[in-house]
C-alpha cells in the first residue's frame, strides 16, 4: 500500500510516519507544504493520502489532489467542523474522500486506513448532513 503523509514538519509528521510504516510495513512518504505534494504527485500515485488539513495550503493541497484525481482516497486530519468540498456526504458520495477530528490516536489512522470504504466521518449525522461535535 502506498501513503502519502501531509502535515507540518516536526515531531508529529515523523511519528504519524513512523507508526505507519511500521503498521503496514511499507514506506510512507512524507510532505510538508503545496510544492512537495506537487513533486510527490510526479513521481506516482497513492492508494490513500491522509492529510493535517489545517497545515499552511492545506485546501490548496487537497483542491490540488482531487484535480489530479477526483477518487484518490484522502484522510483529512482536521479541527474544523466544516467540509474540504462542497458540503457534507459530497466527499462520501463525489470522492473517495474521510475525516477524522484531531487531534486523534494513531490507531484511529491506521483504522481508517485498513477499511477506508467501510467508514464515515467523525461526527456525521446523515438526517441533517452536517458534522456535529
Amino acid at each position: 500500500m502506498k501513503i502519502l503523509i501531509i502535515d507540518q514538519r516536526g515531531f508529529q509528521l515523523q511519528t504519524r510516519k513512523m507508526l505507519l510504516e511500521e503498521a503496514f510495513e511499507e514506506t510512507v512518504e512524507s510532505a510538508s507544504a503545496l510544492g512537495d505534494v506537487f513533486m510527490a504527485y510526479q513521481k506516482g500515485v497513492y492508494d490513500v493520502v491522509i492529510i493535517d488539513h489545517g497545515i499552511e495550503n492545506g485546501q490548496q493541497c487537497v483542491d490540488h489532489i482531487l484535480e489530479i484525481d477526483p477518487q484518490q482516497q484522502i484522510l483529512v486530519v482536521s479541527t474544523a467542523i466544516h467540509c474540504v468540498v462542497t458540503r457534507c456526504q459530497d466527499c462520501v458520495d463525489n470522492h473517495q474522500m474521510r475525516r477524522l477530528f484531531n487531534p486523534t490516536p494513531i490507531k484511529n489512522i491506521i483504522r481508517m486506513v485498513e477499511g477506508f470504504r467501510g467508514y464515515a466521518c467523525d461526527h456525521y449525522d446523515p438526517e441533517t448532513n452536517k458534522i456535529k461535535v
